[in-house]
């Protein structure tokens, strides 16, 4: 089942004897193992009589591996996802107080409702009060009408009049924005990593240890989150 072919591959990698897009070309260019007459000889012969879930004994069954095995992609979302956490606590201290209050801004002079502060009011011609506001409108407060709307700096980039509202969103903006910059730094040693594991995954699930006996029943309720997953991703 090319085990001994992607051993070897895996400490070539680790070795830095080959990068990580040539163990990938080479390991997916596999023949596709449970179409092996090998796969199918060893996986009949680990079938047992019962499910190892619900225990009953009418068939058929199927061999589960009980050790996720997920894409690709998926692993390397999970290794740029510790990176980040890694590097959140040096993003955040890149992030000046001066920084996040230039993003900011001061903010421009807009009318509001004077329950709600609210800038989503409008002016009514003909009908008094002369004012409505939106949000009272729609229930979020008793007084959506008034006559004299009053000023508020209103912060645009945060949608927002409360100020440190918008301090808070500016800083998490910036430092998101510079957490982006600095994971791309990381790309080659993100996949090479992802392909490490994948690589470990892909032995585990080839030398068919970590399995147990299923009803098709139990193994659909238990592979049901990934069919999900890639339902979504889809």
């Amino acid at each position: 089942m090319h085990i001994d072919v992607i051993t070897a591959l895996l400490a070539d990698l680790e070795a830095g004897f080959i990068t990580w897009e040539q163990a990938l070309k080479q390991v997916t260019a596999l023949p596709t193992v449970w179409h092996t007459a090998e796969w199918k000889r060893q996986r009949d012969a680990l079938i047992g009589t019962a499910c190892a879930v619900c225990a009953t004994t009418d068939g058929p069954f199927v061999l589960q591996h009980l050790t996720p095995s997920p894409h690709f992609k998926e692993v390397c979302q999970t290794v740029k996802q510790e990176l980040r956490n890694q590097l959140l606590p040096q993003m955040e201290a890149q992030v000046t107080a001066a920084d996040v209050a230039a993003h900011v801004g001061p903010g421009d002079e807009r009318q509001a409702c004077p329950t709600c502060a609210s800038v989503s009011i409008r002016e009514r011609k003909t009908m008094q009060p002369r004012y409505v506001c939106s949000r009272g409108e729609k229930g979020w407060h008793a007084f959506p009408y008034f006559d004299v709307p009053f000023t508020v700096r209103y912060y645009t980039k945060q949608k927002t009049t409360d100020h440190a509202s918008a301090m808070e969103m500016a800083r998490e903006f910036l430092v998101s924005v510079a957490m982006v910059a600095e994971v791309r730094k990381y790309d080659q040693a993100i996949q090479h990593e992802a392909t490490l594991r994948s690589l470990r995954q892909t032995l585990v699930y080839r030398s068919l240890k970590d399995t147990a006996t299923y009803c098709k029943k139990c193994a659909f309720k238990e592979d049901l989150p990934l069919i999900q997953r890639k339902i979504y991703a889809s």
